[in-house]
């Protein structure tokens, strides 16, 4: 799969805030078939609230957020309009959302969680849904966990359930926000790995991230964001050795 050839995601002028107080500003970025994107940058500078605007957890209050060709919100009149609700359930098909606090359902099994949204919210036979959750959980290395229940699992291990989770709705675009933030180190490797294993077979992700290395490694482009906008972004080589003072006083935190 080559990649730059598609435009999966096209954000334009973005802008979000709370209560009167501006939280993204005038972001516009666009992501290609099979690029890895890392956005990195300070606690509080925008990167959860871009991610929750793209993935329409939250209304944005300017801009255009368009995927595949499809426009799903739009600037008209000084507002933020968003398409009708059929549209908005068909485009949110092209993307998967993974979260740092797993947000798995407690209630059900690991099968169950996988196999909820792909019968009721995608129309997939039950017979079909469990056969691409059993495949996925093979995959991650959880065969043995499908009659398990999230309680019963380490916190690696939901993870990597929510990931099959996202997994079996087949989208076109992954985002992971901080997915490894509520992991101490050890299992933090372990859902690492499976991101490197997704890379590898070039899935299409935005990654908010505070590994730095992971992000060097894995990305193809690097966006650095503070006070809601994007400050600089380029390859990991442009921005590991970046000359904007601000961007190497960041990066230097996080290396020995």
């Amino acid at each position: 799969m080559e990649r730059g050839t598609k435009v999966l995601l096209e954000i334009n002028h973005m802008s979000k805030g709370f209560d009167g107080l501006p939280v993204i500003n005038d972001i516009s970025l666009s992501v290609r078939k099979g690029e890895v994107v890392s956005i990195i940058g300070p606690s509080g500078s925008g990167k959860s609230t871009l991610l929750r605007c793209a993935t329409m957890l939250e209304r944005m209050d300017g801009g255009e957020l368009i995927y595949l060709g499809e426009k799903a919100a739009w600037e008209e009149n000084g507002k933020c309009i968003y398409a009708g609700k059929n549209k908005i359930k068909e485009i949110r098909k092209n993307f998967g959302l993974v979260f740092q606090n797993f947000n798995l359902f407690p209630h059900y099994n690991v099968l169950k969680n996988i196999t909820d949204a792909p019968v009721c919210v995608d129309g997939v036979s039950k017979k079909e849904a469990k056969e691409r959750a059993l495949k996925l959980l093979e995959e991650l290395g959880l065969s043995d966990k499908a009659d398990a229940y999230p309680c019963q699992l380490s916190g690696g291990q939901q993870q990597r359930v929510s990931i099959a989770r996202a997994l079996a709705l087949q989208p076109k675009l992954l985002f992971f926000d901080e997915p490894t933030s509520a992991l101490d180190p050890e299992l933090t490797g372990e859902v690492l790995r499976v991101i490197k294993q997704l890379a590898k077979e070039h899935m299409t992700m935005i990654i908010v991230t505070h590994e730095m290395e992971f992000a060097r490694e894995l990305s193809d482009r690097i966006i650095f964001m503070e006070q809601g906008v994007i400050q600089a972004q380029g390859t990991p080589e442009e921005i590991f050795s970046s000359d904007k003072e601000r961007v190497r006083a960041f990066i230097g935190k996080f290396r020995s």
